[in-house]
Parts: C-alpha cells; sequence; structure tokens
C-alpha cells in the first residue's frame, strides 16, 4: 500500500471546509425554487451521492444553488459525492471524445461545487457489497478488464447509510451491453483478438485505469468494422481515421498517441442492423467525420436511400442528414476510406486463417425492414430521445435468412452500455436493479422495491437511471428536475415515520466513521485539495512536454496518488 499523503495522517482534514478549486462562481440557476424560504427543519438534508459524472454535479449544483448557505436552512444542508477513482468527472473525463474539448466545459459545474463548504468529494472509495466489486473478481466485469480498483478504500452501503437522510446513485453505465449470442464477441465463451466493446477502446484511449493495459496493437490493422451507428461509433471510426497531427493537442496520453501513430487502418465500416432512416448519430457528428483530411466516402446505394426518404417523411432533421450521407466524397489522394452499411446483424465473428486466435472476418445476417403504418409518418429519433416516442412507432429489423462474409481485421462492438449492480445476495442492504435493462430500478428518478413501490429518500439519475441515452444537455435538465422532486419530497414534511426505509431521517454527524478508520489503517481518500494536486500534476507534465497540451493524463491510479505524497 502507498503511504498516506501527509494531509491524509491528519483526521480532521476532511472534517474542515474544503478548499476551492478555482475562483470560479456559483451560478445560480434563474428557475430554482426557493426552498430556502422555508421555515428551518429540524430534520437535516444530508445527502450521499454515488458517482462524480455529470448527473452527479449538476444535481449537486441545482441543490445547492436552491437552497443558499445564508438562508434559514441553509446549513442543515450537506451533499457527500464518493467516487470510486481518484479522479471526478465521469464519462467526461473517461468517456467524452478527446477531440471535442468544447463538450467538457461542463467541468466547472464540479469546480464551483468545490467553493462551497457543505459540499465534500471522497475519492478512491468504492461503495459496493457485490462480488464484482471484490478484490478477486473483476470490475468491470469483461474478459478484457480484470481490474478490481485495489488501491480503493473499499466499504459498503450499510457503512454510509446511518450517516445521510439521502442516496442519490449516479454512477453511469460502465458495462457493455453484451453479444455473447455471437460466436467469437468478446463477451462469448471464446472471444476472438481484436474484437473489442467500443467501452473498451474508448476507455484505453481516454486512459481509464481499468482498462490502460488494453493491449490495442494497430500495427497490420487495415479493415476495421465497428458494430452499431450511434455516436460513439462515429466517435471511435474518427479517432481511428484523423491524421495524427489534428489528435496531438487533444489530452490523449503520449502512450495513445504512439499506437495510434503506428497504425495501418486503412478502411472502417460503421455497419447497423437496420436502415439509413433509422441511424442513430447526429448530423453534426456525421458532418465532423466528412471533414477529416484526405478521406473517401462513397455514399448510400439509390434504393436504400429512396426506403429512406419514404419512412421518414417530412422530418425536417432526419432529412437533413439524410442528404448528407447519400453524397458521396471522392478524394484521389485519399488514404483512408470511411463507409456505412445497413441492414446486417452479426452472425459469428470468425477466426483469421492465418492466426486462429485473432479474428479475420464477420458472418452477417441480412436484414429487411418492418414497419407499423404509424412510423411511415413519424420520424425515427435517435437512441436518446427513443423513450419520448410511443411504443407502437418502429422500424424493424427482420432477418431474411441470407448471409454474407467479408474481412474484418478488427471489430469494435458499439451497441450500447449498461449499469453495474452495485449490491449481491450476501447480506446488507439491497440495492433494487433491473438485470434485463442494466439500470438501478425507478420511476422518474425514485427508485422503487422489487415490488413497485418508493423507497423514501433514495433517487436514481443519469444513466444509472435511464440508461446510456441523452447527452450531456439533456442529462443536465434531467438532474435538475430529479434534484427538484427530492427537495420537493424532502420538505413536503418534518418527518418520514416509520416509511423511511434504510436511510436515516436524523442522520448521524460528521462524514461515515469508517472513512476514519480506513485512513487509520493506510487506505488513502482523495478529497477535493487532494484532486487539485493530481489536476495540476497533470498540466504540469503536459507543459513539461512542450507540445501545447493542456494536461497529461495519469493512466494508472498508482501514479496519481503518489503524487499525494
Amino acid at each position: 500500500m502507498l503511504p498516506r499523503p501527509a494531509r491524509f495522517r491528519q483526521l480532521p482534514s476532511l472534517l474542515r471546509p474544503t478548499s476551492s478549486l478555482t475562483k470560479a462562481r456559483i451560478t445560480i440557476i434563474s428557475d430554482v425554487r426557493q426552498y430556502s424560504a422555508r421555515t428551518t427543519l429540524p430534520r437535516p438534508l444530508k445527502i450521499a451521492i454515488i458517482g462524480s459524472g455529470p448527473s452527479g454535479f449538476y444535481t449537486a449544483s441545482r441543490i445547492l444553488n436552491s437552497i443558499p448557505s445564508d438562508s434559514p436552512n441553509g446549513q442543515n444542508v450537506q451533499v457527500h459525492m464518493y467516487e470510486r477513482l481518484p479522479t471526478p468527472y465521469g464519462l467526461v473525463r473517461y468517456g467524452v471524445a478527446p477531440d471535442h474539448p468544447e463538450v467538457k466545459n461542463c467541468q466547472h459545474k464540479f469546480d464551483e461545487l468545490s467553493s462551497d463548504p457543505r459540499f465534500k468529494f471522497f475519492g478512491n472509495v468504492l461503495i459496493s457489497s457485490q462480488p464484482s466489486s471484490s478484490e478477486t473478481i473483476s470490475t468491470p466485469s469483461s474478459a478484457l478488464s480484470p481490474y478490481t480498483y485495489p488501491h480503493s478504500v473499499r466499504i459498503s452501503f450499510d457503512d454510509i447509510l446511518p450517516y445521510y437522510s439521502t442516496l442519490i446513485l449516479t454512477y453511469g453505465a460502465s458495462l457493455s451491453n453484451p453479444l455473447s449470442s455471437v460466436p467469437g464477441s468478446s463477451s462469448s465463451p471464446n472471444p476472438l483478438n481484436n474484437v473489442i466493446p467500443a467501452l473498451g477502446l474508448v476507455s484505453w484511449y481516454n486512459s481509464h485505469p481499468a482498462f490502460s493495459e488494453l493491449p490495442i496493437n494497430l500495427k497490420g490493422i487495415e479493415e476495421v468494422s465497428i458494430v452499431g451507428q450511434g455516436n460513439v461509433a462515429l466517435d471511435v471510426a474518427r479517432i481511428l481515421l484523423k491524421p495524427i497531427d489534428q489528435l496531438s493537442k487533444t489530452d490523449l496520453s503520449e502512450e495513445v498517441l504512439q499506437i495510434l501513430s503506428e497504425s495501418n487502418v486503412k478502411r472502417v465500416k460503421v455497419i447497423g442492423r437496420r436502415g439509413p432512416g433509422q441511424i442513430s448519430f447526429t448530423t453534426k457528428e456525421f458532418r465532423e467525420m466528412l471533414s477529416i483530411p484526405e478521406l473517401e466516402y462513397k455514399g448510400i446505394k439509390n434504393e436504400l436511400m429512396e426506403e429512406a426518404k419514404a419512412l421518414i417523411g417530412n422530418e425536417r432533421m432526419k432529412k437533413r442528414l439524410l442528404g448528407l450521407m447519400e453524397k458521396s466524397i471522392k478524394n484521389d489522394s485519399g488514404k483512408k476510406l470511411f463507409e456505412l452499411d445497413f441492414l446486417k446483424s452479426p452472425k459469428a465473428f470468425l477466426p483469421s486463417s492465418e492466426n486462429s486466435s485473432n479474428v479475420g472476418e464477420i458472418e452477417w445476417n441480412l436484414n429487411q425492414l418492418l414497419s407499423s403504418p404509424s412510423s411511415l409518418s413519424s420520424p425515427t429519433p435517435p437512441n436518446s430521445q427513443s423513450s419520448a416516442l410511443p411504443s407502437g412507432n418502429s422500424v424493424m429489423a427482420s432477418p431474411t435468412g441470407e448471409t454474407l462474409k467479408y474481412r474484418a481485421d478488427m471489430i469494435i462492438e458499439s451497441v450500447g452500455y449498461r449499469s453495474e449492480p452495485l449490491t449481491g445476495e450476501q447480506g446488507g442492504w439491497k440495492l433494487p436493479f433491473d438485470e434485463k435493462r442494466g439500470r438501478v430500478k425507478n420511476v422518474n428518478g425514485r427508485v422503487v422495491d422489487e415490488e413497485g413501490s418508493v423507497i423514501p429518500g433514495i433517487y436514481a439519475a443519469g444513466w444509472a437511471a435511464r440508461g446510456p441515452v441523452g447527452v450531456i444537455a439533456s442529462t443536465m435538465h434531467d438532474s435538475y428536475s430529479l434534484a427538484d422532486s427530492l427537495m420537493d419530497d424532502h420538505y413536503s414534511s418534518t418527518s418520514l415515520g416509520d416509511s423511511a426505509g434504510p436511510l436515516n431521517t436524523t442522520p448521524e454527524d460528521g462524514i461515515p466513521e469508517v472513512i476514519i478508520k480506513s485512513q487509520k489503517n493506510g487506505g488513502i481518500v482523495v478529497d477535493l485539495s487532494a484532486w487539485e494536486r493530481i489536476d495540476q500534476a497533470e498540466r504540469d507534465r503536459a507543459k513539461k512536454m512542450g507540445k501545447g497540451k493542456e494536461r497529461e493524463k495519469f493512466r494508472k491510479v498508482e501514479d496519481m496518488l503518489a503524487v499525494l505524497g
């Protein structure tokens, strides 16, 4: 175990008001409800948030801005955020494409929280009683990553529940949807090399510690097939095809840039089970794809395009996207080829004739589209908005019975993410989890038990609540809505009586005792000040390199913790 930094040897440091990471102002949201105007209540609002991604810090920001510290109820509010890595930001740090730095601007919301002494951050703390989070069983559960967060302080929900009146689960989606029925897939009994979930590849190039050791080698890889047609699929295709000089000043690590610079990738195909009218990526993402220098794009066959136009009707945004998709880009000097392919579902990933451990070919089931009458006049939205449509409006892919094979040196499975259950059957409080959908059981953010009854004081937001849908802007609005519901619930009465569930209506003071004990035993808990030191060290590393990068990320937790002394 690494030695504890000096500030953690003095346990009261976590009890003092935390210092600001920046001089950022606290943004007051114009439409926040004035919970601060209520009469002071004897029952405090003391919140534990599990996960430090966008949904977590937007929810925390909404609550603290709605109840200012100088208001009657303001000093009766505390927010504690737990994160199993030493670093905050979640998907923003480890999922957003590195060449989209503008999307990462939402990090300022977390930085604003650091100026409020009622907010505390506990990084490098893994809260779970799930076996997959043990030191011997993989977390996340994937053959690609046996990482078990060995440096984290491990505590259970039962250790912290007495200290809080409210629990919010915002821990995102850290597992891939499996293609376990497809032989040779990453989740099959006998996975082939170079078949990689998009989550794994994206986490690798974004320096997530759980995937930093993923054995990516692009030498000799010429043909890449990406299964799935969402924005993540285009992100991956863009990173694989973009000239290295356009990536060199992003926050990609030098190690990743070196591997990308050695790439022999010539062709990337992005394949979907349905047609051009049902793709899930956005116009912005596709237009950026076509702007890659020296890239050739062959467009889409006329018969497919005509069918797509008939299905989408007069839906303006989709028509604009189809207009871009049907135009080919010819580049005689082009070194890279990008293709869209449709109406195919993977039947089997087949080994290479040269090396039976590596993938070499894909066998596809060919599909046809079946649609309900109502779908002919209604647009098919991106996946992020699909829940807003009536269930009757659908365009389905049905197999024709025909198959097709073609070469693939590497396959990226981009078929969605799912959350992991944080608790198991081995005793203690059990978090209600929908195994089929891969998310926390909830109704409009309020967590419900197996019978569908709301559990008072327990909420879920972001991808842990609604699955991997929407963009950061929609996550912000959902988080604000969840925060408003939470405050309505809390301030609707002065007592929850016997219906309080596993939480404590009069929570114990201070931080959980298990945190203090873990530090006495050598555990390292990263607070805001410690994160500031890690953050500054990454910036200093980049500055020393002199390449114009904002930061050079640490790819291993032990390197992050070493900064702390």
